[in-house]
């Protein structure tokens, strides 16, 4: 009889990723960690020493070591993408500033520069390919800029859900350069209103509303903009149910851009602190909204946002019932209550700088308990 051959144990210190064996790797009972003449990824070794495993079995030989291009993390991916879209972000954010400036003193918008803008936002994430990326910056980027930073993260969200929604690029753009002069009448606004710490009269809250009817004049009538564009600026505050302003629109009586324009308005505008109130937590802006969305917002697209957002937002951070603490950093568009989800304090509550990442719709024992308040991690 031929002799059998020998198991040989190696241990785990001893494995690199690209190891490729001529017979099957095996771990703790046998369980298969790389078939014969595939290789090892460092994903396969995090996995054995995690579950403790000190040594692998094999009756193969090492065939070779080869070149393997692994996945980044996701959690990686999202936050160096972040980190390298901070300047872009930061420019972009200046630029709109500087419209609203020259509009303000001048009276001329330079609709050429606004569109670049627009064109600028679209490509970029277009080039990126990953929506996440951009949810997470629009929530760490230092908003000390209240009026471009809030139109600019309007314009990014209403891109992404243009996006969403299958729109060509063509009106990508009509809906881009909408939103971000939809609030260009604001700059004749008196910033003794704009930022009173106190409840607004309702001469004040009139003299506000002013803002729709200025913006369009401004885009239209002064500039020579397209009506499409101009009807953003009118329409953002209108409401699916009649009950916005400025002129009671309901329905499809709403323009399209100006729908998208309201919901990413009311939930940039939510989750932004003011002088008169704190910032709302990103679930606490998405329950609000949907709770009046069926009569505020247009049902259809009000379901694409949510599908594009998720119930608990990218950026926000929640309790497990594991009792740990982790930060959203991926919605997951057929599970909407459970997002991919990175651990950033354990269940002791030490900070944790490289936690586990958890794809909650695939761990049906772990779930979210509550969202966690900035505040608390303090």
């Amino acid at each position: 009889m031929p002799e059998m051959p020998q198991m040989k144990k190696i241990p785990i210190e001893e494995l690199k990723p690209g190891m490729v064996f001529t017979r099957t790797v095996f771990g703790d009972n046998y369980e298969i960690i790389a078939e014969p003449n595939t290789p090892i990824t460092s994903k396969d070794i995090e996995n054995l020493k995690k579950k403790g495993v000190k040594f692998v079995e094999t009756t193969g030989e090492l065939k070779g070591v080869v070149k393997i291009q692994e996945e980044v993390p996701l959690v990686d991916r999202v936050e160096s993408s972040a980190r390298e879209l901070m300047t872009f972000y930061k420019s972009l954010v200046d630029s709109v500033e500087s419209v609203y400036t020259n509009y303000k003193v001048n009276k001329e918008i330079l609709p050429e520069k606004v569109v670049n803008i627009v064109e600028k936002v679209i490509d970029k994430i277009s080039e990126v390919g990953d929506k996440n990326v951009f949810l997470n910056l629009i929530n760490i980027v230092d908003k000390t800029k209240y009026l471009p930073t809030h139109v600019l993260n309007a314009t990014i969200l209403g891109l992404l859900l243009g996006k969403e929604i299958n729109y060509p690029e063509s009106k990508l753009k009509l809906l881009g350069t909408g939103i971000l002069l939809m609030d260009i009448g604001m700059v004749f606004i008196p910033m003794s209103i704009l930022e009173r710490e106190t409840k607004l009269t309702d001469e004040e809250y009139n003299k506000i509303k002013t803002h729709t009817v200025l913006g369009y004049k401004a885009v239209v009538q002064e500039n020579n903009m397209s009506p499409e564009v101009g009807r953003v600026c009118l329409e953002h505050h209108e409401r699916w149910d009649g009950t916005g302003y400025p002129r009671n629109l309901q329905k499809q009586q709403i323009s399209e851009y100006a729908r998208v324009a309201a919901i990413v308005d009311t939930y940039e505008a939510m989750t932004r602190k003011r002088v008169y109130r704190d910032r709302m937590m990103s679930f606490e802006a998405m329950r609000a909204i949907l709770t009046e969305g069926s009569t505020k917002f247009d049902p259809d697209i009000l379901k694409v946002f949510l599908r594009m957002m998720s119930v608990y937002p990218v950026g926000s951070y929640v309790m497990l019932n594991t009792r740990a603490i982790a930060k959203v950093i991926s919605s997951d568009p057929i599970s909407p209550f459970r997002p991919v989800v990175k651990v950033v304090y354990d269940e002791f509550g030490t900070k944790i700088d490289d936690g586990e990442t958890i794809k909650l719709s695939e761990e049906t024992k772990i779930f979210i308990v509550r969202p966690v308040k900035e505040e608390e991690l303090k």
